[in-house]
């Protein structure tokens, strides 16, 4: 069997997402890699710093980033295993499915362009019903276009996750009047309208699909333990996937209606009369799959492995813990204590006390945590000093 600390096996990196990057560094690192990283040109002081790293590489653009991978991997004698953790990037790679297929092992659907169709979110929609799936009611608009059979309240969405925007054009509209003072500062100009649902919670199934769903593995999901209407939670829980069999059928479905190889997550909504609706496919790594390494469950590494071998590797996958609490400790501080949401640091500090795993915070890996500290120190400072040199400035007094 191949493992991928076989000598002819390189792991790389093409990641711009920080918390993400670093995620899938510490999960190959625990698997005994050392892989390179690609870093698309951000905060590449946290991802840097990790102890796991081979060789880190620092480009401008996704398409500096891409042309860097292929001009410097390719020694015939080696296979590349490329992880990627951002939408843009695995479109990229997917639109150049035909010239990257036989030397590197990555995100695919088997058909070069079939990936982006499927990432689309009106395609993914459209496809989740029809395999069985409930979803909330949608529309495709063009901005500035009223919807003609939703109802108010409606949530906006970017029908295409491509652009670097997205997230900014998530708004819930209560009135026709609230849509429109909206579209003045979306910024995409393709959307799909949803009916918008006070959430009891949302649900999100991480998995591996291989050779092209023939194989689905999906041992995890989680909910959120900090939860607003309209925002990201911050707070969550991983369990062991206890959802049935029905849903795990109907999404293999989907997986190989699209061909999809690769890690997903799936996002569903919770109704309040505990209904799943749903709402996403992300075929990329997330921001847990550290957390899901924490459990026992290194997706990296089996997802690897399984591609190097063609079939599912999980003999040394194991859930430890289960369920395993998780925190995104930057936003969470910030959507909480900032916000009010829990009314002092003491409440909060005792949320850190219940949580087993960090975005940021590793025990084994100390020096991102560490250097994150830092930045902030060193960002106060120089607004600090940019404030009093204002201050200080002297004023232009006209002569009398």
């Amino acid at each position: 069997m191949i493992k991928i600390t076989d000598p002819n096996i390189k792991v790389v990196i093409v990641g711009e997402s920080c918390w993400n990057t670093l995620g899938q560094i510490r999960s190959f690192g625990e698997a005994g890699v050392r892989p390179d990283v690609v870093w698309i040109k951000g905060d590449y002081y946290v991802p840097k710093s990790s102890k796991y790293i081979d060789h880190f590489s620092v480009l401008g653009t996704p398409e500096e980033g891409l042309k860097y991978l292929i001009e410097n991997y390719n020694n015939p004698e080696c296979r590349y295993v490329v992880s990627t953790d951002s939408d843009l990037l695995v479109s990229m790679m997917d639109q150049q499915y035909e010239l990257l297929k036989d030397r590197f092992i990555f995100f695919n659907a088997a058909e070069q362009g079939r990936l982006t169709k499927h990432m689309i979110k009106s395609v993914q929609c459209e496809l989740a019903v029809q395999n069985g799936l409930d979803a909330p009611k949608s529309e495709l608009v063009t901005k500035g276009t009223l919807p003609t059979a939703l109802r108010y309240p409606v949530f906006t969405k970017t029908d295409n996750c491509f652009t670097r925007c997205w997230k900014e054009d998530y708004i819930i509209c209560n009135t026709e009047q609230e849509l429109l003072s909206a579209y003045e500062s979306i910024k995409n100009d393709k959307l799909l309208l949803q009916e918008f649902i006070h959430k009891k919670n949302e649900v999100s199934l991480e998995g591996i699909s291989i050779n092209q769903g023939e194989i689905l593995y999906l041992p995890v999901q989680m909910d959120y333990l900090h939860l607003t209407d309209g925002k990201y939670g911050t707070w969550m829980t991983n369990y062991a996937y206890n959802l049935g069999d029905e849903l795990k059928g109907k999404i293999q479905q989907i997986l190989k209606v699209i061909q999809y190889s690769g890690i997903f997550e799936l996002e569903f909504l919770e109704d309040m009369d505990g209904n799943l609706l749903f709402l996403e496919f992300n075929f990329r790594q997330t921001q847990l799959n550290h957390s899901m390494t924490d459990m026992g469950l290194n997706f990296c590494k089996i997802w690897a492995e399984s591609e190097l071998n063609g079939c599912l590797c999980v003999e040394d996958a194991r859930i430890i813990k289960s369920p395993l609490v998780v925190m995104n400790e930057r936003r969470d501080f910030q959507t909480t204590y900032r916000k009010k949401t829990i009314k002092n640091l003491k409440n909060w500090i005792s949320d850190i006390r219940k949580t087993d795993s960090f975005y940021i915070y590793d025990k084994k890996d100390k020096k991102p945590f560490l250097d994150f500290l830092w930045m902030i120190v060193r960002r106060r400072y120089y607004w600090l000093c940019y404030i009093l040199k204002l201050k200080k400035k002297p004023t232009n007094k006209s002569n009398q």
